[in-house]
């Protein structure tokens, strides 16, 4: 889930960034320097984007416990990417990691 999360942020910034360099259209004193910004957001998402895939190839996949399917989960508390219920990532004796349900409350 806090995966999705910065990848909101990187489309909003985009979006964003549009708006921006859109608003050159109007203020042509200000086109450059309107531009420039957008430009500069746009490459910041891009870079957003590059870490977010980066790191979901090491992230490992788990069964979320409430949905049963697979889900990525990022730290030790987590939500699924489906249902949204709350995951805590905890080892066993062998060193294997699995989910165990958390409630809102904990």
């Amino acid at each position: 889930m806090k995966l999705n999360r910065l990848r909101n942020w990187a489309l909003g910034l985009i979006f964003l960034a549009f708006i921006v360099m859109y608003l050159g259209v109007f203020a042509t004193s200000l086109m450059p320097f309107l531009f420039t910004i957008g430009t500069l957001m746009i490459l910041v998402s891009v870079f957003i984007y590059f870490r977010v895939g980066a790191m979901s190839m090491r992230i490992p996949t788990l069964e979320c416990p409430h949905c049963q399917k697979k889900t990525k989960v990022m730290g030790i508390e987590d939500g699924c990417m489906y249902c949204h219920g709350l995951i805590r990532v905890e080892l066993d004796e062998a060193g294997e990691l699995y989910a165990v349900p958390r409630s809102k409350t904990t």
